[in-house]
């Protein structure tokens, strides 16, 4: 069927024991270079709503045989963001929650990395593992 949308019909089902939550989305660009060398990177920020859900045992299998570690979770998000390419020493989107929203977010400091693209979907949206970064820079 044209324009059926069956992550629209899932995500409608799940609002009432999982309600989206609002997300901002931190794409890394470039980098700046000041007059000593030190190389800050840049972002564009979009707000976006996102499906928060705890990471499939298929999932973490997938992120295991890339060699990442740390706290995970999975999120659905309309919208296309990247994960960090090691090879092209390009880090990863990252994801900003507002506080409260995450159980880790004890300081209001915690930062998550868009760690592995998991799935694309036809219709915009994509399933991506996340990993909390300890320490970001501003």
């Amino acid at each position: 069927m044209p324009g059926l949308n069956l992550r629209n019909i899932a995500n409608s089902a799940i609002q009432g024991l999982n309600p989206n939550v609002t997300a901002t989305i931190r794409r890394a660009g470039t980098y700046t270079t000041d007059a000593s060398g030190k190389r800050t990177p840049t972002f564009t920020e979009i707000t976006v709503p996102v499906q928060i859900q705890p990471i499939t045992t298929g999932d973490m299998q997938k992120l295991d045989n890339l060699n990442i570690q740390g706290v995970h979770r999975a999120i659905y998000v309309s919208a296309e963001v990247e994960a960090m390419i090691r090879v092209d020493k390009k880090g990863g989107d990252q994801i900003v929650f507002p506080q409260g929203v995450m159980p880790e977010d004890n300081d209001n400091t915690t930062r998550w990395i868009v760690s592995a693209v998991l799935e694309v979907y036809q219709s915009g949206w994509r399933k991506v593992a996340i990993t909390l970064q300890n320490s970001y820079s501003q």
